[in-house]
């Protein structure tokens, strides 16, 4: 359907992002972010409606077909607000500072985001998703939409009060802690960082948290990297724990090879069924260097179809790499993914069906259920291994070279099946950053795996960006499709690719790749570095349509693009401001170990080349900052325990006032507090009991909850004397919310000396 054809059309007809162009045809006056939308705010005074999400997220669909193409409710936007829709992979610069302010305000985070700005950009509302009706207590989209066009309208004085202390907030949150006490940067420290980084360990399904499960790639490159220098056993157990659970779980498309976004539970079996390119670009650098270090060819064989997904189905003609695949088909999450076993019988035949459906637990019974359709029985089934392949053939009687080679035409019949099915959708965007993860990978892979075809398609690649993603004055731009390069890149796009220039030239590949990488990393230094308080900022000095130039090192499901820029520093020979730069960071990364994975890795490169140093505390501590929603949440909850008898453990939970906890058994939906032992058998714990709590109805909730207030007490009873050497350790996981709002999960974790 032509343009013309359609009723309405607005301004994102005029963009190249896969996101913006869903939107085009809305009834909603939508704007990209740019200087028409800002001025029109500030000439007709008008607040701005900022909505920002992604191609392949699912509730970003959701509301657009509920809200966005609904003409009531795109009248009410239009007539009350500028509003403006960004792709959060094209500026990730404005989802980062605003999605800090969904946090501050809310608790939380996620896509679609959604957030009231001033017409000089400052925030004074946020939050995500929103129906387009009030529903369970919640108050919907043009609900909200009135209330706040009031707000601005008739109580100006407090909306300005309001913007400006969230403003001031973000002001603080977008610069490093300082050094209150002297922080020494030597390997002591990075051991205890690496340990404290691994607390969460899931002992029983691998991964790090419990449901839903990422994969935590920047921790797992951090353990591979530490692994490497100063090997340990147990660290080495946790890897491959985690790596083998996560190719032989729902998490990998089994046919395919690639990786889905994340797992909706703590076994790795159903996904979310996004595949990013950063994900699998990732998930392939560890496989094939997990493979490096141990030489078990089943981790290259994980590290292989990775790459060779990504190049079949993520590469354009040109050798460039594809953005995300769409986790719905069809406004149904998963749809090309799932099988019964009927259809695997029609494609296969009985017998190599039986054998197929016994490997990849289609014989246990469905396992996946529509989470947003009517019915909650499962129907179809998430292929996955529940056991290894050598016991599979052992119970199915056929020996495991030959079961592998049958396996692997199998596949390739129900891909070639699942190929003829309905697709979700491929953002054809490129991204300088993503894409250099990618070469990065492959040029690992090729040089790790011996397939010069790998670092071929690196170098592919790479020359690709250098000749259409960047100009003749040396100026990198981020995104680009269809011949339409947009955007200045952002600090992450020049230090991934100078990242990804060495790793060819360490691969073997052309060399003149690392004297570009030098030159980009001089521009780099010249853009974005910090000269007076060491770093460097998120965007370049010619940024002038963002609020809050921001200065950050924590990792996001990306590395830290600060962090990576110290490595590429290091390796380029800059040790002095690799050095300011880990140390600009390096009071919060003591702090804060559990999302600074990358940074603990660059510091880690700079004492293998440059020794330990020590950080001052600063002459002047800067005004109190809030804590973020994590730290936030871990402080609602103190935890100790004390031995009843050597068999009974009581946990006394001690619950901050004007907080509660969901109890074990809350309402549906809601997530449960609960306790792990480790460092027991699994048969020694006889059971954990847990108080029943109380009963209350709270505003944002449509029925009682079952909650934990003041303090709660857990009792842990094992089936023998736990009188031995080492210590147990507890890991609580809890939600805690207030009267309005509720915390991130979290999990509090204290080691007990045993009776």
């Amino acid at each position: 359907m032509s343009i013309a054809e359609h009723k309405y059309t607005n301004r994102l007809a005029h963009e190249s992002s896969p996101y913006l162009l869903q939107h085009q045809h809305n009834p909603v006056d939508w704007y990209p972010w740019g200087p028409e939308a800002l001025e029109r705010a500030r000439r007709e005074d008008k607040p701005i409606f900022l909505s920002v999400g992604y191609s392949t997220c699912y509730w970003c669909h959701v509301m657009e077909r509920q809200c966005f193409e609904n003409e009531a409710v795109a009248r009410e936007m239009n007539e009350r607000f500028i509003n403006i829709k960004v792709d959060r992979e094209e500026r990730p610069d404005i989802d980062q500072l605003y999605m800090m302010a969904v946090q501050v305000l809310t608790h939380h985070g996620g896509w679609p985001m959604s957030v009231w700005l001033t017409p000089d950009l400052r925030p004074f509302y946020a939050g995500t998703y929103f129906p387009p009706e009030d529903v369970h207590g919640r108050p919907g989209f043009v609900t909200v939409l009135r209330a706040l066009d009031d707000y601005y309208r008739n109580r100006r004085d407090e909306v300005e009060r309001a913007a400006s202390e969230l403003h001031q907030i973000l002001r603080q949150l977008a610069t490093p802690m300082r050094a209150s006490v002297p922080v020494q940067v030597d390997d002591e420290l990075i051991r205890q960082l690496v340990q404290r980084s691994v607390m969460d360990f899931d002992p029983a399904w691998g991964g790090f948290g419990g449901a839903p499960k990422f994969p935590r790639q920047t921790l797992l490159e951090l353990l591979l990297t530490h692994n490497q220098i100063e090997p340990d056993d147990e660290r080495s157990r946790k890897i491959a724990r985690t790596l083998d659970a996560m190719a032989m779980g729902g998490i990998r498309d089994q046919l395919g090879g690639a990786f889905h976004r994340y797992s909706t539970d703590a076994r790795w079996l159903v996904p979310h069924f996004e595949i990013m390119l950063y994900d699998n670009a990732l998930l392939a650098w560890i496989y094939t260097e997990q493979y490096r270090q141990t030489e078990d060819r089943a981790y290259a064989q994980v590290a292989r179809e990775v790459m060779d997904f990504v190049l079949a189905e993520m590469t354009s003609p040109e050798g460039a790499f594809y953005t995300a695949i769409d986790a719905e088909v069809e406004a149904r999450e998963g749809g090309s993914y799932l099988w019964t076993a009927e259809q695997i019988e029609q494609v296969l035949g009985p017998e190599d069906a039986r054998i197929f459906n016994h490997v990849y637990g289609v014989d246990l019974g469905p396992n996946f259920a529509d989470p947003h359709g009517e019915s909650d029985e499962p129907h179809a089934n998430v292929l996955y291994q529940p056991r290894p392949i050598a016991r599979s053939a052992q119970n199915l009687g056929i020996d495991e070279q030959e079961l592998v080679e049958r396996l692997r035409e199998m596949r390739r019949k129900l891909k070639a099946a699942r190929d003829q099915r309905p697709q979700p959708m491929t953002d054809t965007k490129i991204l300088t950053a993503w894409n250099a993860l990618m070469i990065r990978a492959l040029a690992h892979g090729g040089k790790c795996l011996g397939e010069k075809r790998y670092i071929a398609a690196a170098e592919r690649a790479a020359r690709w960006l250098l000749r259409h993603h960047m100009d003749d004055d040396a100026n990198l731009y981020r995104t680009s499709r269809d011949g339409q390069v947009r955007h200045r890149a952002f600090l992450e796009d020049y230090a991934y690719l100078c990242q990804a220039l060495l790793a060819l030239d360490e691969a073997g590949g052309d060399h003149s790749f690392r004297e570009t990488a030098r030159s980009m990393a001089t521009v780099m230094i010249g853009r974005f570095a910090d000269e007076r308080e060491g770093g460097f900022y998120f965007t370049d000095d010619y940024a002038n349509d963002i609020l809050v130039r921001q200065k950050l090192a924590s990792d996001s499901p990306l590395p830290s693009a600060n962090a990576v820029a110290a490595r590429v520093l290091i390796e380029i020979g800059q040790m002095e401001l690799a050095q300011r730069t880990i140390a600009a960071f390096a009071a919060q990364m003591a702090q804060q170990p559990e999302g600074m994975s990358a940074m603990v890795q660059a510091a880690l490169y700079y004492l293998q080349q440059g020794g330990a140093f020590t950080v001052e505390p600063a002459s002047a501590e800067p005004a109190t900052r809030p804590l973020p929603p994590e730290q936030a949440a871990l402080g609602v909850v103190e935890m100790n325990a004390a031995w009843a008898s050597p068999q009974e453990l009581r946990v006394r939970v001690e619950i901050q006032p004007g907080y509660h906890l969901n109890a074990h058994e809350p309402a549906e939906g809601m997530i449960p507090t609960e306790l792990q032992v480790y460092g027991v058998e699994a048969d020694e714990i006889a059971a954990i009991e847990y108080p029943p709590g109380v009963t209350r109805k709270l505003a944002f909730a449509e029925e009682e909850l079952r909650l934990y207030e003041g303090t709660a007490t857990l009792v842990v009873r094992f089936s023998r004397d736990q009188r031995r050497e080492s210590p147990l350790r507890l890991a609580l996981r809890y939600q805690a919310c207030s009267e309005d709002a509720c915390l991130p999960a979290v999990t509090r974790q204290i080691e007990v000396s045993t009776p």
